[in-house]
């Protein structure tokens, strides 16, 4: 819904069906049951945590790299990407309440469990920022 509000006439391709030039209008990476934390909905199966998202996401400004062929036009494009970030629940609805398969609940308080997702991700946000303000490194 926000990619048609903003005016495109497709979706964005999921990290998976990436190639080419359709990265070049961006990428999704979301991934159902998936958390700030690594083991957040492992009970349920595949699914892609916050941190292999943004390996996936560095993965992506590697191959703009290389399809640009420029890194300052590369640096221009990602910074004017629009990038949207809805995680957290599955961290308590398929984690902390969830004491037969984790024992989250037994080792946090709800506040500190709080505390430590705050935490985590904000560590995690500036890794994205990092990786995208500092491609030359890459």
């Amino acid at each position: 819904m926000l990619a048609e509000f903003l005016g495109f006439n497709q979706s964005m391709p999921p990290f998976a069906e990436s190639s080419g030039e359709n990265i070049l209008n961006g990428v999704n990476y979301a991934s159902g049951a998936a958390g700030i934390r690594d083991e957040t909905g492992k009970q349920l199966g595949g699914r892609i945590p916050l941190n292999q998202q943004i390996q996936n996401h560095k993965i992506i400004i590697l191959r703009l790299l290389k399809l640009m062929r420029n890194i300052t036009e590369t640096k221009l494009l990602l910074n004017r990407g629009i990038y949207s970030i809805q995680i957290g629940s599955n961290d308590y609805i398929n984690n902390y309440f969830k004491p037969e398969f984790y024992d989250t609940s037994r080792r946090f308080t709800q506040m500190q469990y709080a505390t430590l997702l705050v935490h985590q991700l904000s560590n995690q946000l500036k890794v994205i920022d990092t990786s995208s303000v500092s491609i030359k490194m890459l």
